[in-house]
């Protein structure tokens, strides 16, 4: 977006939490809550988000069958062959990546919602540009000019409305989508591994943290300064133990898909979510969808290629998380939204790839999920396409969060979205 720079966004979306050592002086108080607070009610709803970063080929993630002609000439290259895509129940129209079996799997069970054409007006500021369109997808608006002053997540503005228990409502594994956590009021919690969180005991830890209080105090200037770090200090050597203490008897109900990042970061998701420390929503990240050249790479009759790769390691991330905290108890609670900031072009480039496009698609899915396809399927007729060559958006990417705020978190979409959308019904 023009009018926030790439400094300002890099800033906000800057890691505000704790690895092994020290919180950063971004964060308040209010993120943390009282330490000592109760153990919060188990049935409060849950939101997971799955950011896909780089412009995820959506064209070829759901392979549209009912313009297979069109489509297989727009990539004559990169089509998925007919006879590969995975067929969904009752559905002619599309099907999916040969890598999507195990979301093939979650919609036979009508627990996943596929919606066709997201994205965002055609008259918003920064399209095909990844850094305008993350921040447009995580803010939740297209236009920047009500938040210039403090940038806002769509999540975050409502996590703003819910109460803090043992750790901050909002926690960002891996730090991938922290501007979707951020409310006016305060910032998500952002860790790497759960068990490694806050001041680690070492033999050594009296004098490391006579350490850390002498950079502190040699760092600020005022009194105020001072007196949040020591507060930050003894939270987060609370919230340390307390986060481990609460998860590291947690046995996963799956065996999680190894050498994946995206699973790596979901399981701890579900370790959360199990602790019952009052955590409402829950962001992670998967990259490398940035396809611009060799984007199928490997791909044959009989094996994945780059991009099915990927695809399979996040869906099978996914369905393994989703029966993981069913199995737990907290099925019922919880619902993942994975989104990526654009799709691609219609048209194959000479490098064997696509480039940055505009309509999308995005995925919904868990329990409470009233599973199906929503939407159009945007047209690949010539007079129909826009932007030079791109499939139209036929769903705005703010009908999804009006859904998810509104049938699922309980609160008031006009509101935090600043504007009224279509509800989809798949909640």
């Amino acid at each position: 977006m023009k009018s926030l720079s790439r400094r300002s966004f890099l800033r906000t979306s800057a890691i505000t939490a704790i690895g092994a050592g020290l919180g950063s002086p971004l964060l308040g108080r209010t993120a943390f809550g009282n330490p000592l607070a109760p153990r919060g009610a188990a049935t409060d709803p849950i939101l997971v988000i799955v950011n896909m970063f780089g412009g995820n080929d959506f064209m070829n993630t759901v392979v549209p069958l009912g313009q297979f002609d069109r489509y297989r000439a727009m990539r004559p290259m990169l089509h998925i062959p007919r006879e590969r895509a995975l067929a969904l129940p009752g559905v002619s129209e599309v099907g999916l990546n040969p890598g999507m079996g195990a979301f093939r799997d979650l919609y036979a069970n009508g627990k996943l919602a596929v919606v066709l054409g997201t994205g965002m007006p055609m008259d918003s500021e920064g399209l095909f540009d990844h850094e305008a369109s993350q921040l447009n997808l995580q803010a939740g608006h297209t236009s920047g000019s009500a938040f210039e002053s403090a940038p806002s997540g769509w999540v975050g503005r409502w996590l703003d409305t819910v109460g803090a228990g043992l750790a901050p409502p909002g926690v960002n594994v891996g730090g991938y989508s922290t501007l979707a956590l951020a409310g006016t009021q305060r910032d998500a919690l952002t860790i790497y591994d759960v068990s490694n969180f806050g001041v680690m005991p070492y033999f050594d830890t009296e004098a490391r943290l006579a350490s850390y209080e002498r950079i502190q105090a040699e760092s600020t200037s005022t009194a105020a300064p001072a007196v949040r770090g020591r507060e930050m200090r003894e939270l987060v050597m609370s919230l340390g133990d307390t986060l481990r203490e609460r998860t590291e008897a947690y046995v996963p109900a799956v065996d999680y898909p190894e050498d994946n990042y995206v699973a790596y970061t979901l399981r701890q998701c579900a370790q959360l979510i199990d602790a019952d420390l009052g955590v409402r929503a829950l962001a992670v990240g998967a990259d490398g969808y940035d396809t611009h050249a060799n984007q199928n790479d490997g791909a044959s009759d009989s094996s994945l290629g780059y991009h099915d790769y990927l695809l399979m390691q996040l869906t099978q991330a996914i369905a393994a998380f989703l029966t993981d905290v069913a199995a737990h108890g907290h099925g019922d609670r919880v619902v993942v939204v994975v989104a990526s900031e654009f799709g691609r072009r219609c048209f194959e480039n000479t490098d064997v790839g696509t480039d940055h496009g505009f309509g999308g698609g995005m995925f919904v899915a868990g329990q409470p999920v009233r599973g199906g396809i929503y939407g159009d399927y945007p047209s690949l007729a010539a007079g129909d396409l826009v932007l030079d060559g791109n499939i139209a958006v036929t769903t705005d990417f703010r009908s999804v969060y009006t859904t998810v705020l509104d049938r699922h978190l309980g609160a008031d979409p006009v509101r935090i979205l600043n504007g009224t959308f279509p509800s989809l019904g798949f909640l």
